[in-house]
């Protein structure tokens, strides 16, 4: 767990929302207290507020919760869609 520095190439991944770093770390912001996935489509964070975890299990622990709008537990085959059903 670490806070990124502006060189940091997990960083740029999460500036960048690259789908690429999805699955390689997750981040949580410590103003919310959730955690994300590199790609979140959520408000950029500021770097001071953003600790880096290696695992969902870390971001777990250290007290974050999941974000809704990515899901980065992998909970999106829980949440499927069925036909007439709305989310």
């Amino acid at each position: 767990m670490n806070h990124p520095s502006p060189d940091d190439p997990r960083w740029h991944a999460i500036r960048t929302r690259d789908r690429a770093a999805d699955g390689s770390f997750v981040y949580g912001v410590r103003s919310t207290g959730i955690f994300c996935r590199p790609s979140c489509p959520s408000r950029p964070a500021r770097p001071e507020s953003v600790i880096i975890h290696e695992t969902v299990e870390a971001a777990l622990v250290g007290g974050f919760r999941a974000c809704l709008r990515c899901l980065p537990e992998g909970a999106v085959d829980q949440f499927a869609l069925t036909p007439g059903r709305s989310r």
